[in-house]
């Protein structure tokens, strides 16, 4: 406790930064995964493929590896990231890619029917999918969504790599400090530490992804 006291401050930042990178991340990647979600259900087969292929590179990818490409690429092809804005354009790409495909599912899911009645009755392409197909999608997508949201927040302890100071780099300075200094091994409580406030963060998200999952069911 005389070790939590002295660093409260330095772990609140980083559990700040991690929550910070997570809602940032998640705004991003509902817009964007949404979006081609959206678009993989075309007609054109051009674009079709082509958001389909964003899904599958960026599923396919490790996240570390596009850590490291964001990270790295992004300064030779001259622009300019600190280690907060890679982690979180790396972080988006992921999410977006996994929601796009939860889009996608729920929209495809829909009976084709109802796009057939809605174009008949004089709605336009867009018009038919704004107020016809995504509400009823977004009903079916929401558990996924939700429970990608807490893959998501796990996701972002990968942020150290690229130098991003969160709630488990915090944690890991404040042990390197205090053994340093002190002598005394406190690891495994910092690390409990750690594991406790992630589940708090991660663990409603679950409750709520199962109930809305056997609602909607």
């Amino acid at each position: 406790m005389e070790v939590l006291s002295r660093n409260s401050s330095f772990l609140l930042d980083g559990l700040i930064n991690t929550i910070l990178l997570s809602l940032s991340c998640l705004g991003i990647a509902l817009v964007l995964g949404v979006l081609v979600g959206v678009l993989q259900t075309s007609r054109h087969a051009i674009v079709s493929m082509l958001t389909r292929g964003y899904s599958e590179l960026f599923r396919g990818l490790p996240i570390v590896i596009t850590l490291f490409l964001v990270f790295f690429l992004l300064p030779e092809a001259g622009i300019s990231v600190n280690n907060y804005v890679s982690a979180m354009i790396a972080l988006s790409l992921w999410s977006s890619a996994n929601i796009s495909v939860a889009v996608r599912g729920a929209i495809e899911s829909i009976p084709p029917t109802q796009t057939e009645a809605s174009l008949a009755l004089g709605l336009s392409p867009i018009q038919t999918m704004r107020y016809v197909i995504l509400p009823q999608a977004v009903r079916r997508m929401l558990p996924s969504v939700i429970g990608l949201m807490s893959n998501l927040i796990q996701s972002t302890s990968l942020s150290v790599l690229v130098g991003n100071r969160d709630f488990l780099k915090s944690a890991q300075l404040v042990i390197e400090r205090v053994e340093l200094m002190q002598g005394l091994s406190i690891a495994m409580q910092m690390y409990t530490l750690v594991l406790a406030v992630y589940f708090i963060l991660c663990y409603p998200l679950s409750i709520l992804a199962k109930r809305m999952e056997r609602s909607y069911r």
